[in-house]
């Protein structure tokens, strides 16, 4: 009776010591929640041309991309883009001769997509594909010694509009201690454009500088070249 008593007082004791060096000494940090939100803007050739505009004879160029990603999963976002913009160039170059083509174009332009990371970061960051459907509104106040329709120093005025599918791929990486991130984008847009005086090829900074000398309809194909979002989580 007593024998049996001290084996079984010694294998609890064992099994409590073995139970006290299994056992965790520090406990588990908790994974970092992804953001809900990523606030951003984007394109270092449009910022560019802001500055440069002027001094490189394109004239003013303004244009303000802003996007939102609202997160749907762990490994897809709702994306949301918008661009306003606005070009205008003198109809009397330097030297004081009529320009070849001059005016003032409006646009809007606004697309939706979704980002998709196949293997998303803690964070979100990683390689993403975004798929996105586009529409554009355009407002063309031109002139110019080359364009058709236009006579004696007037202006013609045209509205036109697009609709584009696309597909996006980008990089993003959030900073270390940060909420901010960055995200390298390219791609590339198939689409139809009406009454627009654009070439059939088209990178998307290029909306509101020279292009052709008629408007027309036709087929389009817009190479998205915003090289680089920049923005913060939230």
């Amino acid at each position: 009776m007593n024998k049996a008593l001290l084996v079984a007082m010694f294998l609890l004791s064992s099994a409590g010591r073995a139970q006290g060096v299994d056992a965790p000494l520090v406990a588990p940090v908790p994974k970092e929640p992804r953001a809900g939100y990523a606030l951003w803007t984007s394109s270092l050739l449009d910022w560019g041309l802001m500055l440069t505009g002027p001094f490189m004879g394109v004239g003013l160029h303004l244009a303000l991309p802003v996007g939102l990603n609202v997160r749907r999963s762990d490994t897809t976002d709702w994306v949301f883009e918008v661009t306003p913009g606005l070009t205008s160039r003198r109809c009397i170059d330097i030297a004081g001769d009529p320009a070849k083509r001059c005016g003032k174009t409006r646009s809007l332009e606004a697309s939706v997509g979704l980002a998709w990371t196949p293997r998303p970061g803690a964070r979100g960051d990683g390689l993403f594909l975004q798929p996105r459907v586009g529409g554009m509104w355009i407002r063309d106040e031109a002139g110019g010694t080359e364009l058709q329709g236009v006579v004696d120093g007037g202006r013609r005025t045209e509205t036109g509009g697009q609709v584009t599918l696309g597909l996006d791929i980008g990089y993003r990486k959030t900073a270390a201690r940060s909420r901010s991130f960055l995200a390298p984008v390219v791609g590339v847009g198939v689409g139809y454009g009406w009454n627009q005086r654009r070439n059939p090829v088209r990178v998307t900074v290029m909306n509101g500088l020279r292009r052709g000398s008629e408007w027309k309809d036709q087929l389009v194909v817009d190479v998205n070249l915003e090289v680089l979002r920049w923005g913060a989580t939230f």
